[in-house]
């Protein structure tokens, strides 16, 4: 999109109305589960007792044939209560009011936005003076950006800067754009590259040819985790090369609310900021981010102990594990839903998340947690 005589170009797109008659990571752990609600939506009063009507079933774990793992409980079960507050998502999409503003700005007639027009999706880009390029999702309240200015160079670099000053860039970039973090967890490097090496080197392992080749490969890979990282050569079997690690530094921020994390179904932490930082010059060069909002509550009708007991000995979300589990710790945190009914609405329910290790059948082990739902 070419920028504006000002340096700032915005465009609307993907609004569509609907008139009248028309259809692994960070250990996290929380110290307790959210509070009753307090004030309701001033615009919508809603009940403290299933205020929100009939809510999203919890989707079934998915069926892994032939997976004969097991899980051990270490921890103590909590007290679950009889009733627990489920919290609905504010979408960030323009009400009736702002969607007749916005479609009058830019020449929509009324006729065409009808009498009860619904919001299905907003999408607002523009590019900043400085060359960023900017997305604003309003479903998610979601901001993407990349900077233009700022391509990287490299596609290796041969070594990386601390992982502090890496992280210290990621919280300035956020803080100069008016970026609250209070409803971010603490950020960290993942895949961690740096630590990997060290903790290869410190096995015995070392990087050869092929594996310099396959760190290349992988360094053009946006999507990789700490536990996509491949397994070494033993160092006295070939011979070792100096290391290489991707440009690319990925530093996450988990999403929180309420001081607990934000879960999916396979024990995924969900993501509140995603920022890439530049190996060779420390400068943030792009990512996304989530926009706060404080959401509705209202009281459902909770799993009994022994119910939570029986899903979490079967996996919980992730279904039936693919190793042996031996979880040490349970805490409450959050489990998202997100309903694509019209129009599309998200929930976080409460959930006891067990945290531990998994002990698969070649004898690796890992971190592992479970996710069961408690809303009944």
């Amino acid at each position: 999109m070419a920028p504006m005589r000002h340096g700032l170009a915005a465009c609307l797109i993907g609004i569509a109305f609907i008139g009248a008659g028309c259809p692994f990571g960070q250990n996290l752990a929380s110290p307790k589960i959210a509070q009753p609600i307090g004030e309701a939506f001033p615009a919508r009063p809603i009940s403290q007792a299933r205020g929100f009507g009939d809510i999203p079933d919890v989707p079934p774990p998915p069926l892994r044939p032939g997976s004969r793992g097991s899980v051990l409980v270490r921890a103590e079960l909590p007290t679950i209560p009889a009733a627990m507050t489920v919290l609905r998502l504010k979408s960030g999409q323009p009400d009736e009011t702002v969607l007749r503003n916005i479609g009058g700005s830019i020449g929509i007639p009324g006729g065409l936005i009808g009498t009860h027009p619904t919001t299905r999706e907003l999408l607002i880009e523009w590019r900043d003076e400085h060359g960023v390029r900017w997305s604003y999702f309003g479903r998610e309240r979601r901001v993407e950006f990349t900077d233009t200015s700022k391509p990287m160079k490299t596609l290796t670099v041969s070594a990386w800067p601390s992982a502090e000053r890496v992280l210290q860039e990621a919280a300035a970039f956020l803080h100069t754009k008016g970026i609250g973090r209070s409803r971010y967890g603490t950020s960290y490097i993942e895949p961690d590259w740096a630590s990997w090496v060290a903790s290869e080197e410190q096995a015995g392992r070392c990087i050869n040819q092929p594996s310099l080749e396959m760190i290349r490969v992988m360094a053009t890979m946006t999507e990789l985790r700490q536990r996509d990282l491949p397994l070494l050569p033993n160092a006295g079997q070939t011979a070792c090369l100096n290391p290489e690690f991707p440009s690319r530094i990925t530093v996450r921020m988990n999403a929180t609310q309420d001081g607990q994390a934000i879960f999916t179904g396979d024990g995924t932490p969900y993501p509140g900021a995603v920022l890439v930082v530049d190996a060779l010059t420390g400068d943030v060069v792009s990512g996304s981010f989530l926009l706060s909002a404080d959401p509705d509550r209202s009281d459902y009708p909770a799993q009994s102990i022994d119910e939570a007991r029986k899903r979490l000995a079967q996996g919980g979300q992730g279904g039936t594990p693919q190793g042996d589990v031996t979880v040490e710790n349970i805490s409450f945190e959050w489990y998202r839903v997100d309903d694509r009914e019209d129009p599309p609405t998200s929930y976080l329910y409460p959930a006891m998340v067990g945290s531990g290790t998994i002990t698969y059948p070649d004898s690796r082990s890992g971190p592992y947690r479970i996710i069961v739902p408690l809303v009944k």
